[in-house]
């Protein structure tokens, strides 16, 4: 044997004795992680005891004639992953259920870098199998995951050289889902064909669209070649296999190389040396995190429209010490020139400084959603110090013990607790603590302010020229906003159920042409956000108060919710079904009075007009009052509308009709325009005895 091989057999020798102890120290790292695991008040990591070892490998390193600076990169390397390793074993502790089988979704096919990152972050959660569901697209990656056809989904968020993964963003803040993890993968981005091919003889260069953009200088050096997109790069080396042709190759990583039988062409082709993506493990439903893990928090929200609105949003995570470490902006299609707002920060949802910042949050936003709090792995500076020089400490925090269903839907999105409330439960709806008043814009009509606001227009969307005429009765009126039902809920199962998605068109053109935003009715979760592109207030009605299916699909809308009381419901269940919406990110939520249901016949209902004030002292929500619908008739619908903004309404939402008599729907209620102008005539004086305008 020559010198050579003999010397290279040597180094396999050794490599095979240091893996044997590499694996030895391993063991002895789990059973210090079970330990761990068994006492709570066990920290994570020990800096003194890394200190200590830190440098007896110096002083060994400097013995044995090794840099220490080498040594010191191996031993970061295996004291970061002891650590982690550590922690399946403080998942573990939190329940004693054994490892499941775990499935997970990913866009791609196997050897893609998703793919591999999967092997990365399962390497060290405590599972007893592990399957990878590959799929087209990463939006079929994310429906597999809300089917329950899988347990996890991994996707990719953002690049160091490409950017965000504004897709990918978009799915994570409209599903309902939570993020529960993050990977960080290194990208080495290879060309790869058919074995035996040079580089000189290819022609097409297929890929993902992102890793021929990160690969763009090295492919201008190659003359006369066409890049060409494919929904993967596993899934381009995968075409170029099938292809057996020497002129086409694929950007991919070495590993897709190896699956598909190819050849390694050209290495290390990114046009940047750190070329890095980060992942999310996305669930259905939050994970707990072991309050000794460093922890980073999702979240998307929505400012008020307003000079400053950002910079108190800001201002709300410095004040309480709480490190960003990303802001990012996307618009709303649906809301031209105005932004949802992506940030990560470091700290979890649980921590006392995390909740108080998003109380301050909530104040400046009119929608805000929790995307998720997981154990954090992208590193700080701090982290890529040598241990000697961290200074590093972790603060335990309490866990938050959910007990109701709206409690537990306030953990999974937004679990940050104002002062006690009468209710523990109203979290999100009760008062705050200095007073402050929530004021909710809808489409430039302010609810809450110093302004009332008047709501009118049909019970019904009946035809074009019906809606034309009431947006002009109600605009003369003195009203500032256009109501009309598309979807009826009536109980005869013969009356005029209502035109539907034809009717919310109808609905919108009136508005538009007499500048009148407009509310309707949405009664299924399915149709919540079809109606919202386009409605810009969606009702929920008295008997779907207690539907917490279309609440929390309301919830995750980014439109502003009227929200009526259910005519047997207290004010504390209302209170609670606008938790549910508020819980789901939705901020912008808006109480409604409508009279309830009581053993006297005189009324359709009986208008509980205490329950202004009363919701007035237990909510900073705006509250307004529906005088129709607890009168049932039209000679009584003004004095309690006056009486109504007599105790403290922000504003009435009336049903006026063109020509009463021919209403499909309600017309004993139904006011004229001239009912309408004589009740706006008496408001004036009422109001301004309460310091308010019309």
């Amino acid at each position: 044997m020559d010198p050579l091989a003999r010397t290279r057999d040597e180094i396999d020798r050794l490599d095979r004795e240091f893996l044997l102890l590499l694996a030895q120290r391993m063991k002895v790292v789990r059973e210090i992680g079970s330990l761990k695991g068994r006492d709570p008040a066990a920290p994570l990591r020990d800096e003194t005891r890394e200190r200590a070892v830190f440098e007896a490998w110096m002083r060994e390193a400097d013995k044995l004639g090794l840099s220490g600076y080498f040594a010191g990169r191996v031993l970061r390397e295996i004291l970061n992953w002891s650590r982690r390793d550590q922690e399946r074993f403080l998942e573990r502790s939190s329940t004693s259920r054994p490892a499941p089988a775990v499935k997970v979704a990913y866009q791609g096919v196997p050897a893609c870098y998703s793919d591999l990152a999967i092997t990365k972050i399962f390497a060290t959660r405590d599972v007893q199998s592990l399957e990878r569901v590959g799929r087209k697209t990463f939006v079929a990656a994310m429906d597999a995951l809300e089917a329950g056809e899988v347990q996890y989904a991994l996707l990719p968020i953002e690049n160091t050289i490409a950017g965000s993964i504004n897709e990918v963003y978009d799915l994570v803040a409209r599903r309902n889902v939570s993020i529960v993890g993050e990977e960080v993968w290194p990208v080495e981005h290879c060309l790869v064909g058919v074995p035996g091919a040079v580089l000189e003889q290819v022609r097409i260069v297929r890929s993902h669209p992102v890793a021929l953009q990160q690969c763009q200088r090295f492919l201008d050096t190659l003359a006369s070649v066409t890049a060409e997109s494919s929904y993967d790069t596993a899934g381009a080396a995968e075409s170029v296999a099938q292809a057996r042709d020497a002129r086409v190759a694929a950007i991919a990583s070495e590993e897709a190389a190896a699956q598909y039988g190819l050849a390694v062409l050209a290495r290390e082709i990114a046009d940047e040396r750190v070329n890095l993506t980060r992942f999310l493990l996305i669930a259905r439903s939050a994970e707990p995190v072991d309050a000794r893990q460093p922890a980073k928090t999702s979240l998307v929200f929505a400012v008020n429209h307003r000079r400053g609105a950002l910079l108190e949003c800001l201002a709300a995570f410095n004040d309480q010490g709480i490190s960003l470490t990303k802001l990012e902006s996307r618009p709303q299609p649906a809301t031209p020139w105005e932004y949802l707002f992506y940030v990560d920060f470091e700290g979890h949802v649980t921590d006392e400084r995390v909740q108080t910042a998003l109380n301050v949050l909530r104040q400046h936003t009119n929608h805000l959603k929790v995307l998720g709090s997981y154990p954090r792995r992208t590193e700080s500076v701090l982290e890529r110090v040598p241990p000697p020089m961290l200074i590093s400490t972790i603060e335990a925090v309490e866990p938050l013990e959910a007990e109701s269903p709206v409690e537990l839907a306030a953990a999974a999105s937004c679990p940050a607790e104002p002062k006690p409330a009468a209710n523990p439960n109203l979290k999100l709806t009760g008062l705050r603590e200095h007073g402050d008043r929530t004021q909710v814009d809808v489409s430039g009509v302010v609810f809450g302010g110093e302004r009332f606001v008047l709501i009118a227009g049909p019970c019904a969307v009946e035809n074009r020229a019906q809606m034309l005429d009431s947006a002009a009765l109600a605009k003369a009126g003195g009203a500032r906003m256009l109501r009309g039902g598309a979807f009826k809920p009536r109980t005869s199962p013969y009356a005029f159920q209502g035109l539907g998605f034809a009717g919310v068109d109808l609905l919108v053109e009136a508005g538009h042409a007499f500048e009148l935003p407009v509310v309707t009715e949405v009664l299924r979760p399915e149709d919540v956000e079809k109606i919202a592109e386009t409605a810009d207030m969606l009702q929920i009605g008295a008997r779907n108060m207690q539907n917490f299916s279309l609440l929390r699909e309301v919830g995750r809308a980014r439109r502003p919710v009227l929200l009526k009381r259910g005519m047997s419901a207290t004010i504390e269940e209302l209170l609670l079904a606008a938790e549910y919406i508020m819980a789901g990110g939705n901020n912008r939520v808006i109480l409604c009075e409508r009279g309830i249901r009581t053993f006297e016949t005189a009324t359709r209902n009986t208008l509980d007009i205490s329950a202004v004030p009363v919701l007035r002292s237990r909510t900073h929500l705006p509250v307004i009052v529906d005088p129709s619908h607890a009168a049932g008739r039209r000679d009584l619908v003004v004095p309690l509308a006056l009486a109504s903004a007599a105790v403290g309404a922000d504003g009435l939402i009336i049903e006026a009709h063109p020509r009463p008599a021919e209403a499909m729907c309600d017309k004993d209620q139904a006011l004229t325009g001239r009912d309408l102008e004589q009740l706006a005539a008496q408001l004036r004086p009422i109001l301004a005895a309460r310091g308010r305008a019309l």
